[in-house]
């Protein structure tokens, strides 16, 4: 699962979503949700991490990654900085991995 951090720009958002569908996941708009629910979501569709797009100065620039156990506990599992062009997302998302 690929969201990004709350009230992420426009960009870092379609950023987002290009990368989930270059790399057949699921994006989830982020909105108001926390990073529990985000969580809950994750498991209830069998997924065992979300991917988020931070921004920094408003553009995309760190993927932080969150580790989801089968109970649906959460924990922060590593930060990679993230800067691609449009024509590098699908080499981006497939080092992610």
């Amino acid at each position: 699962m690929i969201t990004t951090s709350r009230y992420a720009s426009q960009e870092t958002r379609g950023l987002a979503r290009a990368l989930a569908r270059s790399h057949k996941e699921r994006y989830e708009a982020r909105g108001k949700k926390t990073i529990a629910r985000l969580s809950e979501e994750a498991r209830r569709l069998g997924e065992h991490s979300i991917s988020v797009i931070e921004e920094r100065g408003g553009k995309a620039a760190v993927i932080a990654v969150i580790m989801v156990d089968e109970r649906g506990r959460w924990r922060w599992s590593e930060e990679k900085p993230f800067n691609p062009s449009e024509k590098d997302i699908k080499r981006e998302a497939e080092v992610m991995q």
